[in-house]
């Protein structure tokens, strides 16, 4: 069957079914002028314009169509534009994944990185310390695998604490240690940053309303403040495209 005849089939059943049940004309014109006033309230009387050109080039597909002497100028200045508009979405997309591409490298090249450098040797001192069984705190948390202390008495200085957290982000966590801990995700990873910022948050409120606690409060505060900025935008790269190794 010819498709001029397919659409003539088509809209006279929906004529009869309109004619057959009154109502069904009435919802379907509600439907339609809720569609219209939707869309020109989202898009303004553009949108108008674009239903013209869409109709336009779906008659176009039609030879019959294109050879109508009052269409065929504006059917051919609506192919062009569209045509335009596909060369604009294609350059924008290819501009997208290099952009794309480039971010993904760059991750990469970064989490190499960090992971490949060097564990200074007082800190590996402190590791194999506290894997020999020398460590006398309550907690046997990843950060204190690497030294970690804060506090007054036998806290670290800022820098040495903040070393430490800096291995901590981009070393293995020991087979051994607590789930918990070994929850804390792949070196140098978002699960990692998230893991490590929760933990100093975590001390800090647990232990913020005891006065004798104060300094080691004030100590994981700074260094969570640290953390974060030295690590944040990082885990958020990393995030986005983890490391391939740990998929």
């Amino acid at each position: 069957m010819r498709p001029y005849l397919k659409i003539a089939l088509w809209v006279g059943v929906v004529v009869a079914l309109f004619m057959i049940f009154p109502a069904l004309l009435v919802i379907a014109l509600l439907i339609l002028l809720w569609w219209l006033i939707s869309n020109l309230t989202e898009h303004g009387p553009k949108w108008i314009w674009w239903q013209r050109d869409a109709l336009l080039l779906r008659l176009g597909r039609f030879r019959w169509f294109g050879r109508l002497p009052w269409v065929s100028g504006t059917l051919r200045r609506v192919q062009a534009e569209d045509e335009r508009r596909k060369e604009e979405a294609r350059r924008k997309q290819a501009e997208a994944d290099a952009r794309e591409q480039a971010e993904r490298d760059r991750a990469k090249k970064e989490h190499d990185a960090l992971v490949e450098r060097p564990i200074p040797p007082d800190i590996q001192r402190d590791m194999r310390a506290f894997l020999d069984g020398s460590f006398l705190g309550e907690d046997r948390s990843p950060l204190a695998y690497v030294g970690y202390r804060v506090g007054k008495t036998r806290g670290l200085a800022s820098r040495e604490r903040q070393r430490r957290l800096d291995v901590c982000f981009r070393i293995e966590i020991p087979s051994d240690f607590d789930a918990k801990y070994q929850a804390w995700g792949a070196p140098a990873t978002y699960q990692r940053f998230h893991s490590i910022d929760k933990h100093l948050k975590m001390l800090a409120d647990l232990r913020g309303g005891r006065s004798n606690q104060r300094f080691a409060v004030a100590d994981w505060e700074e260094d969570r403040t640290w953390f974060q900025g030295e690590f944040r935008e990082l885990a958020g790269l990393l995030q986005r495209h983890p490391p391939r190794r740990y998929w």
